[in-house]
């Protein structure tokens, strides 16, 4: 007997259609074997479900509770602030567009690049601003840090080796400061 209303063979994924339901979908289930068993990327083989590294369950219905993370880099910034006493500072040095103030960002990047070539996740600076005072320059220091419980601590401790560092080399005085953006 068939049904006008039902294909010859309804059933997808695999499935048979037995007395008017679908069966033997290896993996699948619903009307039409039409729904994975396994949920979240989850792989069915041998009657069970395999799950992805982050889901767990009989059918990889759950987020485990701790996800493992690797090689896992966090952007971080330090915000510093310094005094260059061998230059005059000049209004042109408030627009970055200028080639004055381009001139000035290329040797104080070289700088800071040669100065903090040590500093774990060192990237670069960023400046914010050249104001007057000889020119004191507000900039970001640009860094990569693994990602970790221990992220805030190995900042707080880049950051003190930034300051170090500024403050040690001959070009600079006791106006260098520093502080941690979080």
């Amino acid at each position: 007997m068939s049904y006008p209303c039902i294909p010859a063979d309804p059933c997808l994924n695999g499935g048979s259609w037995i007395e008017y339901k679908c069966k033997f979908a290896d993996g699948f289930y619903g009307e039409f074997c039409q729904f994975p068993i396994c949920r979240n990327g989850g792989i069915y083989c041998n009657g069970f479900c395999f799950c992805p590294g982050n889901f767990q369950g009989t059918e990889c219905q759950e987020a485990k509770d701790s996800i493992e993370v690797k090689d896992v880099l966090l952007d971080a910034t330090v915000g510093m602030k310094t005094k260059v006493e061998n230059r005059e500072f000049t209004p042109e040095l408030q627009n970055k567009s200028l080639a004055s103030f381009q001139a000035f960002e290329k040797e104080f990047k070289e700088q800071m690049r040669d100065l903090y070539k040590h500093i774990e996740g060192y990237q670069d600076v960023v400046i914010h601003e050249l104001t007057q005072g000889s020119i004191v320059v507000n900039y970001m220091v640009l860094l990569k840090v693994p990602a970790s419980t221990k992220a805030n601590g190995t900042l707080k401790t880049i950051s003190n080796e930034l300051i170090n560092a500024i403050t040690s080399s001959t070009t600079c005085n006791e106006s260098c400061e520093g502080d941690n953006f979080e």
